[in-house]
């Protein structure tokens, strides 16, 4: 079985992925770093900048269907891994092709923080492109956050949870067989 934990920028995805990973012996992937990693070892931002958030979304695809062809992994997505650009409106939508490829024979964990613990965290990272060019932060926020909630296996609540706490509520999930 795989486990992919879903959730906005910042939320911790990548902090409990990594702890997971190494607590249970499994394999741990990030989707951005291996977009990075096909992209020549461009950053998001630079693929971004250079290709559009649409030619982004197709590559976390074609990843992603390589992923599922893998098993005993951690997947570490990034925060948009539900989602792909319309190519007629350029707006943000509901990837169904993502969406279907990491449901089948993936744990789906949404790892859940409110929205102003969200907004108050520091998102300046040079490595990732702005969101506010592609729309107001909070407006992206409120679209996503039903949606992962909607496609998650498990909610990870993280409000008022440290991570240590939340691996041990993960380890000790029924559905989850991590040994």
């Amino acid at each position: 079985m795989k486990i992919a934990l879903i959730g906005p920028r910042g939320a911790g995805k990548s902090k409990i992925s990594r702890k997971l990973s190494k607590k249970t012996e499994k394999l741990l992937l990030s989707t951005d770093q291996l977009v990075c990693y096909e992209a020549g070892g461009r950053t998001v931002k630079e693929i971004v900048e250079q290709e559009g958030w649409e030619s982004f979304r197709n590559r976390e695809y074609e990843l992603l269907k390589k992923l599922h062809k893998m098993d005993n992994i951690i997947i570490d997505c990034g925060g948009g891994i539900l989602f792909d650009i319309d190519p007629i409106t350029k707006e943000e939508i509901e990837s169904q092709r993502k969406i279907q490829l990491l449901k089948n024979n993936t744990f789906v964990i949404y790892v859940l923080r409110d929205l102003e613990w969200l907004l108050n965290k520091d998102l300046k990272n040079s490595q990732r492109p702005d969101l506010n060019s592609q729309k107001n932060y909070v407006d992206i926020l409120k679209k996503r956050l039903p949606i992962y909630e909607k496609h998650a296996n498990y909610i990870l609540d993280m409000r008022n949870k440290e991570i240590e706490e939340a691996i041990e509520e993960l380890i000790k999930l029924p559905q989850i067989n991590f040994y």
